[in-house]
């Protein structure tokens, strides 16, 4: 059994709030010409159906750390990226301010792949090869190094 080091769930707030708006208005505006054309009112049950989705990918984002992997999960753990925490270069951490304009999300960004649920100061470690990296928004960067320097630790022995 994998023991876990480290755990923090962020909300995707803003995403589940306009998500939820949009549905609740495609779905009024669907029952609202129910009466006419059936095809118009499936396109927008088909619309509703594509939110509820995407709601479910990702309405959360998990940081796990473990004694051998580094995960970040979105929603029911379908996008995700999961490295193993002896292959993460501590000496390569960094904070890197995200913006704006990077967005919020899964989202491809100048200094990699990025996993957010709001803007602010992002974790970027990259792994030894440099092939990759842990790059994720949070307000705990120390206790995500030092959970991920442990378990190097662990792995180690």
């Amino acid at each position: 059994m994998k023991t876990i080091l480290y755990k923090e769930t962020q909300y995707f707030r803003s995403l589940i709030i306009i998500m939820i708006i949009i549905t609740t208005l495609l779905v009024g505006v669907s029952a609202f010409f129910s009466t006419e054309a059936s095809s118009g009112s499936s396109v927008y049950i088909a619309t509703s159906l594509l939110f509820i989705v995407i709601i479910i990918l990702f309405y959360k984002l998990d940081i796990i750390i473990t004694e051998r992997n580094a995960i970040l999960s979105f929603g029911v753990g379908l996008v995700k990226r999961k490295l193993p925490v002896n292959q993460l270069n501590l000496e390569t951490a960094q904070i890197v301010k995200t913006t704006l304009l990077w967005g919020i999300g899964y989202r491809f960004t100048p200094h990699g792949t990025l996993f957010n649920t709001r803007v602010g100061g992002a974790l970027h470690i990259k792994t030894k090869n440099k092939s990759s990296e842990f790059f994720v928004v949070t307000d705990r960067t120390d206790a995500i190094k030092e959970a991920i320097k442990k378990a190097q630790g662990i792995s180690n022995t």
